[in-house]
């Protein structure tokens, strides 16, 4: 793309978000985003094929634009680690208050339907480098040993920040930016001080983001843990014709499955024998299936973080 061109398509899509922040995608056509860009209609469908596109660019231009600038913090090497996160969180928050009515605006638009203004992979796979990212961050701020941590630490630090831009988001309330985002290295201090402190297991590791990626976004809320699986086997068990014996012993595996989950390191020995015991039972064969697959899925990111934690523990 020539220079031209680019700056041409960067105006557009800035002229597109001023638009969209005043009146809502909805209610602006592209007839009128190319007049104000002082360009023909067909001139720019030759940038965007359509409306939709145009909107999934400006949150590409949006999350490129705050990703740079974070990633620029890094190069201030005059600042010690900790000041540079702290100096990140601040510009993360500074850039999303420049867009907030962009934002507000997409958000009421979206709100009446199911269908995202941007694209899940895409979304999916900045979220992961993020978190890579900031893993490297966590270690240069506080130590290796808060690295089988990241997940967690990530999920908090992404829930707090999510609050504070909900709260800014708020109009005539007198939030200081800066003053959140010192609050929030300093609660970040408290946390990882404990986490190294009491040393606990990491209950989510860091492999399992990647293992979002195979689960589509309409499937997150309906897949079902394998203790609430174990019970509707439970129930099925009881109304199903079957021997005596094999019942009782189908749910005293289903049992033994259920104390072994609650644990604090499953073993797959046990719950992979207690599957074999109820492989095959008639009229179990769909709840079999999703409990089998949902173990394994279970049984793999105890394993990664378990070698995890021991690796990490191995070379300090």
């Amino acid at each position: 793309m020539s220079d031209k061109a680019a700056e041409r398509r960067k105006q557009i899509l800035l002229t597109a978000m001023r638009l969209f922040s005043t009146k809502g995608s909805s209610a602006t056509s592209m007839q009128e985003i190319a007049e104000v860009c002082g360009i023909s209609k067909g001139s720019l469908y030759l940038h965007f094929k359509s409306k939709e596109e145009l909107e999934k660019s400006i949150y590409e231009h949006i999350a490129i634009r705050i990703r740079d600038e974070v990633v620029k913090v890094d190069q201030e090497s005059h600042l010690a680690p900790k000041e540079q996160l702290r100096k990140q969180a601040e510009v993360l928050l500074i850039h999303f208050l420049e867009v907030r009515e962009f934002l507000l605006k997409q958000f009421h638009d979206h709100s009446r339907t199911s269908k995202a203004p941007f694209d899940h992979e895409c979304t999916h796979q900045e979220i992961g480098k993020a978190l890579y990212w900031f893993k490297d961050k966590l270690a240069s701020v506080y130590g290796d040993e808060i690295t089988p941590y990241t997940m967690e630490i990530g999920m908090f630090v992404g829930g707090m920040l999510g609050s504070y831009i909900r709260f800014l988001f708020m109009p005539g309330l007198p939030l200081n930016v800066n003053i959140l985002a010192n609050h929030l290295i300093a609660i970040l201090d408290d946390v990882t001080e404990s986490l190294l402190k009491r040393r606990p297991d990491p209950l989510v590791p860091l492999e399992a983001w990647s293992r979002l990626k195979y689960i589509p976004p309409e499937d997150l809320h309906s897949s079902r843990h394998p203790l609430v699986i174990i019970k509707s086997m439970k129930t099925a068990l009881k109304e199903l014709p079957l021997a005596p014996e094999l019942r009782r012993d189908a749910l005293d595996s289903l049992d033994l499955m259920e104390k072994e989950l609650l644990a604090l390191h499953p073993r797959r020995v046990v719950l992979k024998g207690m599957l074999l015991n109820l492989e095959g039972i008639e009229g179990m064969d769909e709840l079999y299936e999703e409990l089998n697959a949902t173990i394994s899925s279970v049984l793999d990111l105890y394993l990664s973080s378990d070698a995890r934690v021991q690796e990490s523990f191995l070379n300090k």
